[in-house]
């Protein structure tokens, strides 16, 4: 088949995460996710720093942070570059697969008319996690505001188009259909992408040893039946041979949590997984305890349940969950310590607020679920003993977790043990290539992975590791 169709890649290439990819057909580009990169972010700048604002694109760019492409990027982060602004757009379309920061934070500076899509849970995941960080120039999503900042200006809202499996989306002469796979947080996707000769099927990150294996399995399927060209497959975990399962988590969990009746367990996963947030409440469900979540958690689980709860989240008003309130500001839990939001939880929830003074009562009726971001919360807990069950492996920070010496410190400090177990979002070497086996590409591109190599010996010469920023004719 002659190759009429060209693929870019801007990131995900040796390295996990930081996708970014470019399709060309017929003069017609769009794009699949636009993630940070942690790896390269981290050489310049700690989870907290951030490069100057007031230079628009020119530090991203400057510390390849961002590719240097002309026709993508937003006026005023060009304007502030000192870049021209009249550019014209590199692409018309992006199409995001899921809601973690290595696919979806440089949406950010996309420019404003590019045509935004992405799956409906997805789109509600978003707004809670901008809800929740306030303005912030590396995650401006489904709106802006125009810098530099003006005293009083506007957030400008973008126009998101969503989409969920089976929909089919035109765009020129390239279709590009969203199949869904289970990954680390709900609403992930893998696309087939029909241009005017060829088949592509991108993966998106996914896994078959979680919660919702069907789910990937069906997305198996259904790029098979397209005897695709190219697989654009992520390789995250291509390196080892077997993971454990999400129940293993629970299994484990419930054992060790059984055996410290009498005292605190604290439990640290990312918040947003939540195939983990359900494994926890069934632990303490099942153990005679209540799962202690802190109000940002309230509200994204409130939103996740809208539409019908299509999750089957617990309500807040469950008796297996109760929520946190930390002492702030005036150290004596007066109104005005707490935002709008936080005591609209905390006064419509009243009977399920917890403070530090009811765990250090009532330690082994809590598995408390704070994150390692609120591991401060210990000093007014103030406990001598108990069990750290830390949950979270995912390959980038993006919730400032403390480094291992400091938390080993914190936890030395108030007598916790830890033990680690955790289900990745990501599958195992032997589950990716039966999944690639299965589909058959002509051409398997792996991305994704810092072990690329590793496909070319599975797979022989069909496998073509990318080079960044170098177009390729498929």
């Amino acid at each position: 088949m002659a190759a009429s169709s060209k693929v870019s890649f801007f990131g995900g290439v040796d390295e996990i995460g930081g996708n970014k990819i470019i399709i060309e057909d017929k003069g017609t580009r769009i794009v699949l996710d636009f993630g940070k990169s942690f790896k390269a972010r981290s050489k310049f700048y700690d989870w907290n720093e951030t490069p100057r604002v007031a230079n628009g694109i020119g530090d991203f760019i400057a510390m390849g942070l961002l590719p240097d492409l002309g026709g993508i990027y937003r006026e005023d982060m060009l304007a502030l570059a000192g870049r021209s602004k009249r550019e014209d757009p590199l692409a018309v379309a992006f199409f995001l697969s899921h809601a973690h920061a290595d696919h979806l934070d440089y949406v950010s500076f996309l420019r404003e008319d590019l045509e935004l899509y992405m799956g409906e849970t997805t789109k509600r995941i978003v707004e809670s996690l901008e809800y929740e960080r306030g303005t912030r120039l590396e995650f401006e999503i489904t709106g802006y505001k125009r810098r530099p900042l003006e005293k009083g200006s506007s957030r400008i809202p973008r126009k998101i188009n969503t989409f969920v499996t089976g929909s089919k989306i035109q765009i020129d002469s390239i279709e590009v259909e969203p199949i869904h796979v289970d990954h680390s947080i709900p609403g992930c996707y893998g696309f087939v992408v029909r241009t005017s000769k060829n088949t592509i099927v991108y993966s998106g990150d996914l896994r078959i040893h979680g919660n919702n294996p069907s789910l990937t399995r069906d997305f198996i399927e259904r790029a098979a039946a397209e005897k695709p060209d190219v697989m654009i497959c992520e390789g995250t975990r291509i390196d080892e041979t077997s993971l454990t399962k999400e129940k293993d988590v629970f299994d484990v969990s419930k054992y060790f949590v059984e055996r410290s009746k009498r005292h605190l367990v604290y439990a640290d996963y990312s918040y947003k997984d939540i195939d983990r947030f359900t494994t926890f409440y069934n632990v303490a469900k099942s153990t005679g305890r209540a799962l202690l979540i802190h109000a940002k958690v309230a509200r994204y689980l409130k939103s996740l349940s809208s539409g019908g709860n299509p999750l089957k989240l617990p309500s807040l008003g469950d008796e297996n969950i109760l929520i946190y309130k930390p002492r702030e500001k005036s150290g004596v839990y007066h109104d005005h310590d707490y935002s709008k939001e936080d005591r609209e939880i905390y006064e419509g929830n009243q009977n399920q607020v917890w403070t530090a003074e009811n765990v250090k009562r009532n330690p082994s009726k809590v598995i408390i679920a704070l994150g390692s971001y609120q591991i401060d919360q210990l000093v007014d807990i103030s406990p001598t003993e108990g069990l750290y069950l830390h949950s979270s492996s995912e390959p980038f920070n993006e919730e400032g977790e403390l480094s291992e010496e400091k938390m080993k410190n914190w936890l030395d400090r108030f007598g916790l043990q830890r033990i680690h177990l955790h289900c990745s979002g990501h599958a195992s070497g032997r589950d990716l290539n039966d999944i690639v086996s299965s589909i058959q590409p002509r051409l398997l591109i792996p991305i994704h992975t810092e072990h690329g190599g590793l496909f070319k010996l599975l797979h022989g010469l069909k496998v073509k590791v990318p080079e960044l920023t170098k177009e390729m004719e498929i």
